[in-house]
């Protein structure tokens, strides 16, 4: 037995997503699936023309790493279906399975991010916000929801799911970037507001 054989697929697909920049930005799917078959052509590939990926193979390893009831939930998903990205836990994954999987897929460093660097924005929108600030001085959380609803990019009545993608898709930058006052702000808002986010 290979030791790519001691691999799960869906773990390819997260080890994908990560070296694609998922941990600070979405990727889309295809993109996951053809890096998927890059690493191991063997598992994604078609059965009888093992030159061409099979996307339905993917999309049962994304089915699979995201089940709720196997793992705790690695991966966030744009309202379009079409982007993933990986959340808190699942950049926590790949840190506790870096070395394994690093020594048999081989490839040692992600690709790097853009370098207009949306993500790097973003955090820095979220620190000059007035909850974010106010919260720095006094820890008092934003009791109006669209305050809130502006530091996230959202409208006030959007759907607690949409809430909930934000929030997790900030906490994900945040945590790539290793800004943890973001996420302890982020945290104790959702904490104190769970109905916003579908608590």
């Amino acid at each position: 037995m290979s030791p790519i054989d001691e691999i799960a697929n869906w773990e390819i697909f997260l080890w994908a997503l990560y070296q694609l920049g998922g941990s600070s930005q979405f990727v889309d799917i295809e993109d996951v699936a053809l890096e998927c078959f890059r690493i191991a052509p063997a598992r994604f590939g078609w059965r009888t023309r093992k030159n061409l990926p099979d996307y339905k193979k993917c999309a049962k390893a994304l089915q699979e790493a995201e089940e709720k009831s196997r793992r705790p939930k690695m991966l966030v998903k744009t309202p379009d279906a079409f982007a993933r990205q990986l959340t808190v836990e699942g950049q926590q994954w790949i840190e506790t399975n870096y070395k394994r999987l690093s020594r048999i897929l081989q490839r040692e460093t992600p690709v790097p991010e853009p370098k207009q660097r949306p993500t790097s924005r973003m955090l820095t929108e979220i620190e000059r916000s007035q909850p974010f600030i106010l919260w720095m001085e006094t820890k008092s959380v934003p009791q109006e929801k669209w305050r809130m609803a502006e530091v996230l990019h959202c409208s006030p009545d959007s759907s607690s799911e949409t809430w909930n993608s934000r929030l997790e898709s900030a906490r994900s930058v945040a945590y790539n970037a290793d800004r943890k006052i973001i996420i302890e702000f982020l945290d104790e808002v959702a904490s104190e507001h769970p109905e916003w986010f579908g608590g």
